[in-house]
């Protein structure tokens, strides 16, 4: 797997055994829609895996990424891919289960700009994802979560802290993405 944009395009990733990497065309399709948001941004790779979501985000200049996994595995592939890139020091790295590492998150009031969501599919992790994000609220004013899931897999169509603004199927994976609930102008470009 590459990088596909930004100061390491072209730069390898390497994926930990039995983790499925969203693939170039859902990961190409959710950063054209975001070009306009990731410059400057905190970002969250939440059930990191090989963490190419924020990698990606970090080479297109977002400025610092919580990369968070609870297998051990994926957090070493994070580790070795960031020190490959050169993105260690704008990066934070927790061995976490992704529902506590939320909670204390917001315990902490840190807030995200940019929270993407992998998790493995057919479990409705996704689901039970975005509940523990309305619940405890880490996405900052104006601030956008991305998810990736089966495309048959439920999830949720509103909530009291983000609306959907944007669900697409390629192939059997659907790009979810949500919006802080104020008015979008990525919204208006979709």
């Amino acid at each position: 797997m590459k990088v596909l944009r930004g100061t390491a395009k072209g730069k390898n990733i390497i994926c930990p055994a039995r983790i499925r990497p969203v693939s170039i065309t859902v990961r190409r399709a959710a950063f054209d829609i975001l070009r306009d948001v990731i410059e400057g941004a905190r970002v969250l790779d939440l059930f990191a895996g090989s963490g190419s979501l924020g990698i990606e985000a970090l080479s297109c200049g977002a400025k610092e990424a919580v990369f968070v996994d609870i297998k051990k595995a994926s957090i070493e592939a994070v580790k070795k891919n960031l020190n490959a890139l050169k993105f260690k020091p704008l990066a934070h790295i927790c061995l976490k289960d992704a529902f506590k590492a939320v909670k204390d998150l917001c315990a902490r009031e840190v807030r995200f700009d940019l929270i993407f969501l992998d998790p493995p599919y057919y479990k409705g992790l996704l689901k039970k994802a975005l509940q523990a994000l309305d619940k405890y609220d880490i996405l900052a004013p104006s601030g956008y979560i991305v998810g990736f899931c089966y495309s048959k897999d439920g999830f949720v169509q509103k909530s009291d802290d983000f609306s959907l603004i944007l669900q697409k199927n390629y192939g059997q994976t659907s790009l979810i993405i949500y919006r802080k609930n104020e008015e979008s102008s990525l919204s208006r470009h979709i």
